[in-house]
């Protein structure tokens, strides 16, 4: 079955973070991410996964009443937002949790696992 995981974090301690400080807490988290790529490779070799730009960048759009109304950022007021996403083939759903016990943003954020529709 097809899963995807969508990655959400706290992105507000990014934004007070220096360029230089933001490359070095990037380049200490690489090692779990890795590891997390490595294992998602070894049992699925063609999943997919993607970061996503801030949620500051995001613009939510909605129609009402044939009208298209636009606002910046995502619709939920949340400290948590999607910071990116995985999509996976496996077996099962104990499987697709054990992987996103793996992923290191689930250590202080949450990981959102969801079957892909297919038809």
């Amino acid at each position: 079955m097809k899963y995807a995981m969508l990655v959400y974090t706290d992105q507000s301690a990014w934004t007070d973070l220096s360029d230089e400080e933001a490359a070095k807490a990037r380049e200490e988290s690489m090692p779990g991410w890795n590891a997390v790529f490595g294992e998602l490779s070894r049992v699925d070799p063609a999943w997919d996964g993607k970061e996503l730009d801030a949620a500051v960048e995001a613009r939510t759009v909605r129609v009402r009443d044939g009208q298209t109304l636009v606002t910046d950022g995502p619709f939920a007021e949340t400290k948590e937002q999607i910071g990116g996403l995985f999509v996976t083939d496996l077996a099962d759903l104990d499987e697709a949790i054990r992987l996103a016990s793996l992923i290191p943003a689930a250590s202080d954020g949450s990981i959102e696992i969801r079957p892909l529709v297919e038809h």
